[in-house]
């Protein structure tokens, strides 16, 4: 054996990063150990530690988002309705093109939390009922196409004025901000990212999250279309009035869905 391949195994052994590739050196007196960073640590957690955590979230939701997928393909169906219309300033176009730009930071905060970020998937979440509300709010507010478009409508209050159309919204909203974006005591716990477990309490948040969170926007997305022939039926229309009132068998799935 050279004497550099004893180097290398001596290095191994001691887990020893090479010398070029230290970033950083940390000597623990207390508990008798050296601690190194590295200059590929980021590369690392990007290409080696990331895909095996988002494996492991993978093959414990599959069945879930399986079932999110199926309606994620339902609410799509209805948006593209809009495809042609896009350039519009019109409500419809409007709320469809914000709907799917909805729909992305649904699939965003989907891929945060494959990868081990609980916490950081609360903050993009959020986003997704911010949009929503959004939405809401230029259905029943009178003027608020016009204030969106002088960019004078306030997307935080849209929650509170959308409460009236859509009692759950804002209870989601408060738990996304409560918990995940206003910084707390919670924030100060050190979260590595790592593999998701069968009994894994943040993995059991993510999943009531996800299909929470993919159920309001086919609720929102039909309430935009529920004046259209095909529409899912959420909304109970008169004239043009919609109010929440989900058909019976419509309901029952629903409480079925999030109850799963």
């Amino acid at each position: 054996m050279t004497r550099r391949s004893q180097s290398r195994l001596r290095r191994d052994r001691q887990k020893i990063p090479k010398r070029a590739n230290i970033a950083g050196v940390i000597v623990d007196d207390e508990n008798k150990r050296v601690l190194f960073t590295t200059n590929d640590i980021l590369v690392n957690q990007l290409q080696r530690d990331g895909p095996r955590v988002a494996r492991s979230f993978d093959r414990l939701a599959k069945e879930h988002i399986v079932q999110c997928s199926a309606i994620f393909g339902r609410i799509q169906g209805l948006l593209l309705r809009q495809m042609t219309r896009m350039e519009e300033t019109s409500f419809k176009a409007t709320a469809a093109r914000l709907l799917f730009n909805a729909s992305n930071s649904y699939v965003a905060s989907i891929e945060v939390a494959r990868h081990g970020y609980p916490r950081q998937y609360g903050a993009v979440a959020r986003m997704v009922i911010e949009t929503l509300a959004t939405v809401i709010v230029l259905a029943i507010k009178p003027k608020a196409l016009e204030e969106f478009y002088a960019d004078k409508l306030d997307s935080a209050k849209c929650v509170g004025w959308a409460k009236a159309a859509l009692p759950l919204l804002p209870r989601f909203w408060g738990l996304l901000s409560n918990d995940f974006v206003h910084i707390g005591t919670r924030h100060s716990i050190i979260e590595p990212p790592s593999d998701y477990t069968e009994h894994d309490e943040a993995l059991g948040f993510l999943i009531s999250s996800l299909r929470g969170n993919v159920l309001l926007l086919y609720i929102v997305a039909d309430l935009i279309f529920s004046d259209e022939p095909g529409a899912p039926g959420f909304w109970k229309r008169e004239g043009e009035k919609a109010s929440f009132d989900p058909v019976p068998e419509l309901g029952e799935w629903m409480e079925g869905f999030i109850g799963t």
